[in-house]
């Protein structure tokens, strides 16, 4: 049976906290707030209430500093009820208090902080994570006298940096596997607002931009880049990034017929249960194209397999319909105008409906990401 969440916390940003689906922060003072918050952020172990006077009530007397304590533990329980098993959200005793950990709950900072780099391989699961990141941990916020709590928040909004940073490069790493150039760009040059001092993703940048031939908008980040160390550090670029510059500027310019101005972005869709159906999309496509003259890119056999799949291509050329095409002969001919079409294009091809993608077709998009060609992505929309 799905176990229903009834309980959901947020700390990076302005501070929510959702009870049945209703926003119930506001039945809170800010000492609730971040009573709340210490004991999820110890959720391994139980603090002594002695430890959370410390945190939380330093200049109180003793008397008063136990009733205030008891109060916000009393408005917690009010306000947030017992699961379907008749468990409290916390647990308290006469010495201790802490999160219940069988109450089913779900709060941003302890999804974040079970992030491991090795084990995360879905872009979907890390996007959801960075999107958590709505701002600061406890954004705005400063207990006065509570020094020893305001310390506690200035070391989790760094930790908490520096898990985002782990995220995003985790991110870049899987996009970089997939062949998607541009959102790996993206992602890097976010890493970089957020740590722009940092030589290695500067690096990453440069050879982003060596790999689609975009050498201008490689030298511009350079210089960029330069000018930020030498402005804010009054320091120049290691010899290892000045390397990677002299790289680039040899690098090859790109020619002509890969400028912008001769990008090709088509518009392509998925069918399940139709084999071939996103190959035989994308060489219509291509072919209505009429500068990419596809037909003068493929010999008189790959046209034949191509058409074996989409007929409308082959105008003018006879052919035996009974004739079986093997799938190889399909396969290799779609790859060759591929590959050849990206010698001179820029080539975006934007796909709706990826998880439909036939199976055949699946594996050659799957190859043609990991090949890495110059010029190609195939993105979905």
């Amino acid at each position: 049976m799905e176990v229903v969440i009834m309980l959901n916390l947020y700390f990076l940003g302005k501070t929510r906290i959702e009870y049945n689906g209703k926003s119930v922060v506001e039945s809170f003072r800010n000492k609730t707030i971040a009573l709340i918050c210490l004991l999820v952020i110890n959720r391994d172990k139980y603090l002594s209430r002695e430890r959370i006077l410390d945190y939380l009530w330093p200049d109180s007397t003793e008397e008063a500093a136990k009733n205030n304590l008891r109060y916000n533990l009393w408005l917690i329980k009010k306000t947030i009820g017992a699961n379907e098993n008749s468990e409290e959200f916390l647990f308290i005793d006469k010495e201790h208090c802490g999160v219940n950990m069988n109450y089913s709950f779900q709060c941003d900072i302890l999804d974040i902080m079970s992030f491991k780099p090795q084990e995360s391989n879905s872009i979907e699961s890390l996007l959801k994570l960075k999107n958590m990141f709505m701002g600061e941990f406890l954004e705005g916020c400063y207990y006065n006298n509570c020094d020893d709590f305001n310390e506690i928040i200035i070391f989790e909004r760094t930790r908490f940096e520096n898990f985002r940073v782990q995220i995003l490069k985790r991110l870049e790493e899987l996009y970089e596997e997939e062949g998607n150039t541009e959102e790996g760009l993206n992602i890097l040059k976010e890493i970089l607002d957020i740590e722009p001092y940092d030589e290695d993703v500067a690096a990453k940048v440069i050879n982003l931009y060596m790999k689609i031939g975009n050498r201008a908008s490689g030298i511009m980040f350079y210089n960029s880049f330069r000018d930020r160390l030498a402005g804010r550090l009054g320091i120049q670029p290691s010899e290892k990034l000045r390397k990677k510059y002299e790289e680039l500027k040899q690098s090859q310019e790109p020619n002509s017929l890969q400028k912008d101005s001769q990008e090709v972005r088509i518009q392509t869709i998925c069918i399940n249960e139709v084999q071939y159906f996103w190959m035989a999309d994308v060489t219509g496509k291509l072919f209505e194209q009429k500068q990419l003259a596809c037909e003068k890119r493929l010999n008189e056999q790959m046209l034949r397999a191509l058409g074996h799949i989409r007929p409308d291509i082959l105008s003018g050329i006879k052919t035996d319909s009974n004739a079986e095409i093997p799938d190889v002969q399909i396969v290799n001919a779609f790859i060759h105008l591929i590959l050849d079409i990206c010698k001179d294009y820029k080539l975006t091809i934007l796909v709706t409906g990826m998880e439909d993608m036939d199976a055949v077709s699946a594996g050659v998009s799957k190859y043609l990401k990991s090949s890495r060609i110059a010029g190609l992505n195939i993105l979905e929309n």
